[in-house]
């Protein structure tokens, strides 16, 4: 399995033109990248690291009463705004594609909201319209990728179903396809293949039509991503009065980073002591092998063994020593699947 630490996993924003996607940027990252109203504004990609908030490292870090605590992280990329076309060069279509081939999960951000002061680029307003056409271009792409390596590899009989499906506007991901055809395509990055997530931005109060096609979906966020931009300008306390107001609390971004979590399959293991404490978060099904590279390549390359405890039950019993003496602390080889929540100690040759 190839183990990568979250950060290093990433999920790109993508949506049409004024969809909102800077603005919940800034709000996930706190870096300021412009969010105007016009076309193209976001020329290039933005990126931004976003801590994963972690109640239990929180406790652990209280427990060791540490000096340093690290949160583990994920990777946000802005990317820039697609038109119809893009999958021919229109607008910044090819830089556009290239940005998403680079990332792990698709987030589409899709206008929900009517605002004549801020304009649609179709002049109308329906989020699964304005998601067909992004997606109709990633089809486009993918189909030109298939079609040039089956006219190099002189393989099309192989790929026979899968162009027929792309053809018919059906994305990678949606297709019922043998170990085979999953082999075939593996290398070649298709852009539909990637997981995908999707956020309509919508206006707090208001009411959107149902949309029935997103039912189906299982990552789907429904916030008011103006009203989160324009929380994130605001001083502490006028925040905390203005949210105290309305609701008890807001949670649409930290959902987004737990549904990101999900989405990208992580789980999250941790270190600690009163010099630092940290949370590592990694993707399900990794070996304790694994993890030790995650923390250092040393630790990947001399491993030894490790010795693993649930963090909950390590704090329960007051510690690594108490631990140990109740025979809490199991020793594992290398092949050892970590768990969520593990606390691990990794030992390795100097």
């Amino acid at each position: 399995m190839d183990v990568t630490r979250s950060h290093s996993l990433s999920v790109g924003l993508v949506g049409l033109p004024n969809s909102g996607k800077s603005t919940l940027f800034n709000a996930l990252t706190k870096n300021f990248v412009p969010a105007e109203n016009y076309p193209f504004c976001t020329l290039d990609k933005n990126i931004g690291v976003v801590e994963i908030q972690d109640d239990r490292l929180k406790r652990l870090a209280n427990f060791y009463n540490s000096e340093k605590i690290v949160y583990g992280g994920i990777k946000f990329v802005d990317i820039a705004g697609l038109v119809q076309g893009a999958s021919k060069g229109e607008g910044l279509g090819n830089k556009f594609l290239s940005h998403i081939r680079e990332v792990d999960v698709i987030l589409y951000v899709l206008r929900a909201f009517k605002n004549e002061n801020i304009s649609h680029i179709y002049n109308r307003i329906n989020p699964f319209e304005d998601f067909e056409i992004v997606q109709s271009e990633l089809i486009f792409k993918d189909l030109e990728v298939v079609e040039r390596f089956c006219d190099e590899s002189k393989e099309r009989d192989k790929f026979k179903n899968i162009i027929q499906n792309l053809n018919k506007g059906i994305p990678i991901i949606e297709m019922d396809l043998t170990q085979e055809e999953l082999n075939l395509i593996a290398p070649l990055s298709l852009l539909t293949q990637k997981k995908r997530m999707f956020v309509l931005n919508k206006r707090e109060g208001e009411e959107i039509e149902r949309i029935v096609n997103f039912d189906k979906e299982d990552f789907v966020l429904e916030m008011d991503v103006k009203l989160i931009g324009e929380l994130d300008e605001m001083k502490e306390e006028e925040r905390k009065k203005y949210l105290g107001m309305i609701y008890p609390r807001l949670t649409w971004v930290r959902d987004l980073i737990d549904m990101s979590c999900k989405r990208l399959g992580l789980i999250t293991f941790y270190t600690g002591n009163s010099k630092e404490c940290n949370a590592w978060s990694i993707v399900k099904g990794s070996n304790v092998k694994e993890a030790a590279g995650v923390i250092h390549s040393d630790f990947r390359d001399n491993f030894i063994t490790a010795d693993v405890i649930n963090v909950e039950q390590l704090m329960e019993v007051g510690g690594w020593i108490k631990a140990k003496e109740q025979g809490l602390v199991k020793n594992c080889n290398k092949e050892y699947i970590v768990q969520d929540g593990d606390y691990i100690v990794v030992l390795a040759n100097a």
